[in-house]
């Protein structure tokens, strides 16, 4: 065999034995998307403190732009917030709007609209988990977890 034969099968096995690894990293479970969202708000307030502007961008960024759960974990809790739906999609879009605003009065450096949009976001915040928590959780627990 080859050199050039030899290292473009070798290329694939790799590719290969590397795709699973992509797709269970892309499938973020619900709460692990939780975690990172509080991880995100605690920068954010860390940052505000500080006056810490660049850090509070990348912070609410991130929130604005988290990454989804599996297709099979929210489509559990579609089910679970139920004719909901339109409420717990609307808390979701404020929540990013919201993050986007404070990226960019954080941006801007305006520390008084940074503070407006974070109160914003924690009450967005606060307001789906009031709404809708207990809902999901219990669709999300293991007792709960469809057969394979």
């Amino acid at each position: 065999m080859s050199f050039p034969r030899a290292t473009s099968r070798a290329a694939l096995v790799v590719a290969v034995l590397a795709m699973p690894l992509a797709s269970t990293a892309a499938a973020e479970t619900f709460q692990s998307v939780m975690q990172g969202l509080a991880d995100d708000m605690n920068r954010v307030q860390s940052a505000l403190f500080v006056e810490d502007f660049a850090t509070v961008t990348e912070a609410a960024e991130a929130i604005a732009d988290h990454p989804k759960p599996s297709l099979g974990e929210r489509r559990r809790v579609l089910s679970a917030v139920g004719s909901r739906v339109s409420e717990f999609r609307a808390l979701d879009q404020q929540v990013h709007d919201t993050a986007e605003g404070l990226a960019n009065a954080a941006r801007d450096q305006d520390l008084d609209q940074s503070i407006r949009y974070h109160a914003r976001l924690v009450n967005a915040c606060i307001a789906c988990h009031s709404a809708f928590r207990d809902d999901v959780v219990s669709a999300l627990s293991p007792e709960n977890a469809p057969e394979r």
